[in-house]
């Protein structure tokens, strides 16, 4: 199998490239199969040209995800699958992150109710950049609004994880009406009241050491969730391997750099309305939860959600709540309680 070699620094999600290797060798080919399964369905409605790439369709219990398609947004091409039936429903991956670290076993139980859609970020994986431009996380969520309306999703339920729940609320800002209910895990609203991770765990983000990569994982789940931590690393091994380069790494970096400095976002919390669930891990230290409370103080009628013994990677450690909030904002039901 495949492995992403480049994949150096483990994300800025940290999830350390030495785990991956380690998993992949010792179980390269297996998966688990989730409790729920769908299977890809004709090509996407589109308003604009698709591309499928020739031979992308993942093997055995990966076949779900259909080829990987890519479609023209803007000054970039976009590189995506989608699967399943339902309503609408479109994953934005965290920081420098590829579609495939949402693993197989959550995109699998959301295909069982819901089209998903997800899709590599402005230069990472499948997706092209465009270096010369200034990366941003106002300029991503102009690409998600442009890979939306070029896919002709109607209104999708956006999921953001991370920097993807960052950009989620930056396209409800700038592209009000293109997403129906927000569901955000992990994420601040950038500018200055953002509250960031303690001095030790940025130091480990900064660190070119190996042994500080391996760190990082601890941050992922809490100690009770060692065996969800084991599956998904297991899971995202067997995802279709994709490219992250140095220079994307750094570009994004630089834009999250650049959210702390700016408040257009967060200024535009209070013009977000509709559905709006607002999750964290009590025990996130990567992004600690008083930035959940800050944003769902400032948007109308937002659901928080502060999940106890939970940490950056929650949706992973409780997957049946997980997908169970993404089920009910999605349909305009009452939001779960807390797992």
């Amino acid at each position: 199998m495949v492995i992403r070699t480049d994949l150096r620094r483990g994300l800025t999600l940290g999830l350390p490239f030495a785990f991956i290797v380690l998993v992949a060798a010792c179980g390269a080919g297996s998966t688990t199969s989730a409790a729920v399964t769908a299977t890809s369905e004709s090509a996407p409605k589109t308003t604009v040209a698709v591309t499928d790439v020739a031979g992308s369709i993942p093997a055995g219990d990966l076949a779900f995800l259909g080829p990987l398609h890519t479609v023209p947004v803007g000054d970039i091409t976009i590189g995506f699958r989608q699967f399943g039936q339902g309503s609408p429903v479109l994953l934005i991956s965290g920081q420098d992150a590829p579609m495939g670290f949402w693993g197989p076993d959550l995109p699998r139980r959301l295909a069982a109710h819901h089209q998903v859609t997800m899709f590599d970020n402005r230069g990472v994986g499948s997706s092209t950049d465009q270096p010369e431009v200034p990366l941003s996380i106002e300029l991503m969520a102009d690409d998600t609004a442009g890979l939306i309306d070029a896919l002709g999703l109607d209104h999708p339920s956006v999921v953001g994880w991370s920097t993807g729940g960052e950009i989620a609320l930056a396209l409800a800002v700038r592209h009000p009406g293109t997403a129906g209910a927000l569901v955000l895990s992990g994420a601040t609203a950038g500018g200055p009241t953002a509250v960031q991770s303690p001095p030790e765990v940025n130091a480990l983000l900064s660190s070119n050491n190996p042994a500080d990569e391996v760190k990082l994982f601890d941050y992922l789940f809490t100690p009770s969730g060692s065996a969800a931590r084991d599956a998904y690393l297991a899971g995202i091994a067997t995802m279709p391997a994709e490219e992250v380069s140095d220079t994307i790494v750094a570009r994004q970096a630089a834009s999250e750099d650049r959210f702390t400095t700016t408040t257009d976002t967060s200024d535009g919390l209070s013009d977000i309305h509709g559905t709006v669930v607002v999750i964290n891990g009590a025990d996130d230290q990567l992004v600690p939860p008083d930035n959940a409370r800050l944003i769902a103080a400032r948007v109308p009628a937002a659901e928080l959600r502060i999940v106890p013994d939970a940490a950056h990677a929650l949706m992973f450690q409780y997957p049946d709540w997980f997908v169970s909030v993404v089920d009910a904002a999605a349909n305009g039901q009452p939001i779960p309680p807390n797992p």
